[in-house]
């Protein structure tokens, strides 16, 4: 990149490039799966600091139902990106990390996440999580190469 280039990236006008909500928008609606990413994504297990919520989870009959309540939550609310977004390796980042990667996130995705964050039992929402982050990252990696997504360098979505 030229310094010119450079310049002109660092000093444009808010309605010369898209805005973040945009562009959270755009990628929830690439998202694609099919049954095989599904299955491959419900394959993965929790990362062995996370054991506790492997035992709850079996420990708990109700589990599977809590499981598939919340995860209609998350369907019905397109909250997959930005629970991916708070993950690392599958697992969830710290609250001020979680906070920090979500910050220009569209406020009613944030607003679902948050109440996903508050109610939903942990070790549902730690498998949950791991889930999607597997899920996501599958689609992203078929779609473009690259499983990593962020906004600060995320391509517009290509309008018309």
């Amino acid at each position: 990149m030229t310094m010119a280039q450079r310049h002109r990236t660092n000093h444009m006008n808010p309605q010369d490039h898209p805005d973040t909500d945009d562009l959270w928008r755009a990628e929830i609606e690439r998202f694609e799966f099919d049954e095989e990413t599904w299955d491959t994504a419900a394959s993965a297990e929790l990362a062995d600091e996370l054991d506790l919520y492997r035992i709850q989870a079996l420990a708990d009959p109700n589990f599977d139902a809590s499981y598939y309540e919340w995860d209609e939550f998350i369907l019905e609310n397109q909250i997959w990106l930005p629970l991916e977004q708070c993950c690392s390796d599958g697992v969830l980042l710290p609250m001020d990390q979680r906070s920090l990667r979500v910050q220009t996130c569209p406020k009613e995705l944030r607003r679902a996440l948050g109440r996903f964050f508050e109610v939903c039992p942990a070790h549902v929402k730690h498998h949950l999580a791991l889930f999607y982050y597997s899920l996501v990252r599958i689609d992203r990696a078929r779609r473009t190469g690259d499983p990593e997504w962020r906004p600060k360098t995320a391509e517009p979505y290509p309008r018309g």
